[in-house]
């Protein structure tokens, strides 16, 4: 269970980091509040990742 920990902590830094460029490449443009298109896609990639590392511990082999 402590891998699996590790495994989502360090997902969820690549998650924090590459919104990061996203968020530094938006306010280049334009600097306000994230859209909700925005706040949408960075949800959908936090769960698929979540789902994918909970789905991982149920495999059996």
């Amino acid at each position: 269970m402590e891998e699996k920990l590790d495994e989502i902590i360090v997902l969820l830094k690549n998650i924090d980091r590459n919104l990061q460029v996203l968020v530094d490449k938006g306010n280049a443009v334009k600097v306000s509040k994230p859209s909700n298109e925005a706040i949408l896609k960075q949800f959908e990639e936090t769960e698929k990742l979540f789902n994918k590392v909970m789905n991982k511990g149920k495999k059996v082999d």
